[in-house]
């Protein structure tokens, strides 16, 4: 009964995980992935350096959105007990 329990509170968990980190993390960045490679690439030869530099900033900032996200600490939260759960 409690592993039970444990499995689906975990799954939840983690589905809920996914959903935190796409909606105030990285977005729907993922669309204009495509067009950020080929800007990356063009840019190497212009200014390296003030492109890794910006594109570590974004990376920066969405990952403190992560971190500040409730939902994202409910899923770790979920996660714990769960594990806690699945010991007894």
């Amino acid at each position: 009964m409690m592993q039970s329990i444990s499995d689906k509170l975990f799954m939840g968990s983690l589905i809920l995980l996914m959903i935190s980190v796409v909606v105030s993390g990285i977005g729907f960045q993922f669309v204009n992935w495509r067009s950020q490679v080929t800007d990356e690439l063009d840019a190497e030869t212009n200014s390296s350096s003030a492109r890794k530099k910006a594109v570590m900033e974004r990376q920066d900032k969405s990952l403190k959105r992560v971190l500040r996200s409730y939902l994202f600490w409910i899923a770790i939260a979920g996660m714990l007990v769960s594990i806690l759960l699945s010991r007894f």
